[in-house]
């Protein structure tokens, strides 16, 4: 059933290639690290660059490690000028996870 999964919608912003690339390989090394728990590892795959500018658009199973989702997420946003991913299930917004741009 299609609510029994999350769905993971949105995109982010950087200032340039290298801050992106920057912000997908910490990613990876959250996805990694196996002791904040299990998540697939082909959900990077979910991640499309064009620009700098980083699309997420996912199914995760509602089995998923939502709290190492987030821990991915947060560290998309932590640099990140612009943009928003949100994680919702049946339609509605359960987590959402913005920029946080330094001024």
């Amino acid at each position: 059933m299609q609510h029994d999964q999350f769905e993971v919608r949105g995109s982010y912003h950087y200032p340039d290639t290298t801050t992106l690339e920057d912000a997908l390989l910490a990613a990876r090394t959250r996805i990694e690290d196996d002791e904040l728990g299990e998540i697939e590892p082909d959900w990077i795959k979910a991640f499309q660059r064009r620009g700098t500018r980083l699309t997420v658009q996912a199914q995760l199973p509602a089995a998923a490690d939502r709290y190492l989702a987030a821990a991915v997420l947060e560290t998309l946003a932590a640099t990140a000028v612009e943009g928003v991913v949100e994680i919702s299930r049946g339609g509605r917004c359960v987590d959402w996870f913005p920029s946080q741009p330094t001024d």
